[in-house]
């Protein structure tokens, strides 16, 4: 049975070695001509099958581009919310996300951003990409409503409004490494990012007298969808 694009494929799924070579054929070629170019064929030739291995599989060239993203970029939040990072506090794992934007930017980040270009003019591959960023917001507003309660992040702020800003910083630090900009240093930017979680933490006075009234959580927008 064939995988429309509007399916979910979880991320880290076990794949059998010839779907997980189909994957890496295709990888390199929507790297190398961009998805309008990159032909069937072309990956099916270099994954050492026939096209009738990749249409029993995929229901096109789009399924194929939504899976090889989901097999190449790794999933931070899911790896950083695992045992390995067992007790710490949301704003710790946070803090993590942030720093791990300077890590070297794997192949999957510049198949992400050619599916979002080809879903401008592919309104399935769109929605399922965006289907697969809602499942990441729905990670980071689960981290923000855990900050909230530990009384770590301010109450007063919207769910949404933050998760949109920690999305804009992670897609606009892609965008910076994919353009191939200048870095800022380890040190510089954990700074920066440790000054922006700061400056969603509770209020100072409220930290230094616990006593004070805590504020009624705002109203949120509803969650990130």
């Amino acid at each position: 049975m064939t995988q429309a694009v509007s399916e979910h494929t979880p991320r880290r799924v076990e794949r059998d070695p010839l779907t997980a070579r189909l994957l890496h054929a295709a990888a390199e070629v929507f790297a190398e001509k961009g998805y309008e170019k990159a032909g069937v064929a072309e990956i099916a030739r270099r994954a050492g099958v026939t096209t009738g291995a990749i249409y029993s599989r995929y229901s096109g060239k789009a399924a194929l581009l939504l899976d090889a993203v989901d097999h190449h970029v790794p999933d931070e939040i899911e790896r950083l919310l695992r045992s390995d990072h067992a007790g710490e506090s949301a704003t710790d794992v946070l803090a993590s996300l942030g720093s791990h934007l300077l890590d070297e930017l794997p192949t999957g980040y510049g198949l992400l951003l050619e599916a979002i270009v080809a879903g401008r003019r592919d309104p399935e591959l769109a929605g399922a990409i965006r289907r697969r960023v809602e499942d990441e917001d729905a990670r980071l507003a689960k981290l923000f409503d855990e900050a909230t309660t530990d009384g770590l992040v301010d109450p007063d702020l919207d769910r949404l409004a933050t998760v949109r800003l920690a999305h804009a910083i992670g897609f606009g630090m892609t965008l910076t490494r994919a353009m191939g900009l200048e870095l800022p240093s380890t040190e510089a930017w954990t700074t920066v990012i440790d000054r922006v979680i700061a400056a969603v933490a509770v209020p100072v006075a409220q930290t230094l007298d616990p006593t004070s009234p805590i504020p009624e959580h705002s109203q949120q927008t509803g969650d990130p969808q």
